[in-house]
Parts: structure tokens; C-alpha cells; sequence
């Protein structure tokens, strides 16, 4: 799939620095639709990246394990394509649960999103994003802090698998990786 996941990673790291150059007030004033679609794109863009070198094995097995602390409200109301906004009664606003999930999982709910919009600090900034999968448009709305993808972003640039292990799986007729090792390539 991913020949060499350097590149890849360089895209990654540019629309870290997009989120984070949009992610002001200034530029919200200035032109919010602009700014908002720059950093929505920026966080789509950053999961499709992750998902696909993960995918691809391009990645260790600590990123494959990232986890997230996230919140999750349940919807009081069908989910549909009349009923997706973040309305008073939409969701039980009253009950906030707590989870720990994959990193590739909210990339997942990214990319198959139903839901998806900012949550905005006083300041004007975007402090995280909502989001739900057209599978969980129902069941869930999770919350993810954007300093928390934006750490998770900085772990798979600078993640390097400097040992591989694989075995041949005679069910699957392919081989599977049984150890992806991160390190520093340069030690």
C-alpha cells in the first residue's frame, strides 16, 4: 500500500501546522468558514494519513495501541440527516461519560463521520471536535480534545519501526506482523 511512510509523515506534520495556524480567533473574525474548513480538512486529511500507514504496517505497535481519553454523550433523539446537530435536545447533555479508546478507532469515527463540528473555547479558539460515525450515529457522540490529536499527530511523525517480526499465517495465505518495534533509527 505505502511504500515509504517518511512523505507521508511530512504531509501529516503540514496539517499539524495548518490546525494549529488557522486554530485563532483572528482568523475565525476574519473569515470563519475559511478558517473552519482549513482545520476540518486538516483533521480529515491527518486521520486519513494515520489510518492508511497504520494499514499499511508503517507504524510500531505503541501507535497501533495509542489511546485517547475521550467523552461520550448519548442521543435522546433519532440521529438523521434532519436530526445531526448539536441541539439542547439532541443529546443527553446531563449524563457525560468517560472512555478510553484506539487512536485509529477516532480515526475511524473521522472518516465515516455523521457528526462532526467543532467545540470552541471563550477565547474564540477550537478546543476540540465532536464526532460520531454514520455506525455510532445512534449509540454515541464522542468528544476529542484537539491538543489530545495533535499530541496523538506528533506520535506518528515521530514514530519509527526499527524491528519487524512476521510469520506466515497459512489461513490468511499472507504473512502477519507478530512485533513492530519503535525506536530511533539513527541509534
Amino acid at each position: 500500500m505505502v511504500y515509504e511512510s517518511w512523505e507521508w509523515k511530512k504531509e501529516l506534520r503540514e496539517r499539524k501546522r495548518q490546525i494549529l495556524r488557522y486554530n485563532t480567533k483572528e482568523n475565525f473574525d476574519r473569515n470563519f468558514d475559511s478558517a473552519y474548513f482549513k482545520i476540518e480538512r486538516a483533521i480529515l486529511y491527518s486521520a486519513n494519513i494515520i489510518r492508511l500507514l497504520i494499514e499499511s504496517g508503517k507504524t510500531s505497535d505503541d501507535v497501533d495501541r495509542y489511546s485517547f481519553a475521550v467523552t461520550k454523550n448519548n442521543p435522546i433523539k433519532r440521529i438523521d440527516r434532519l436530526h445531526r446537530w448539536l441541539d439542547e435536545d439532541e443529546y443527553d447533555w446531563e449524563h457525560t461519560y468517560y472512555e478510553t479508546t484506539l487512536g485509529k478507532n477516532i480515526c475511524n469515527w473521522i472518516m465515516h463521520a455523521y457528526v462532526f463540528c467543532f467545540q470552541f473555547e471563550d477565547n474564540g479558539n477550537i478546543i476540540g471536535f465532536l464526532v460520531s460515525s454514520d455506525y455510532d450515529r445512534n449509540k454515541a457522540l464522542y468528544f476529542v480534545r484537539l491538543d489530545a490529536w495533535i499530541s496523538y499527530m506528533d506520535f506518528v511523525i515521530s514514530d519509527d519501526v526499527v524491528s519487524l517480526s512476521a510469520t506466515f499465517n497459512e489461513k490468511k495465505s499472507d504473512y502477519i506482523y507478530i512485533l513492530k518495534k519503535r525506536g530511533d533509527r539513527w541509534d
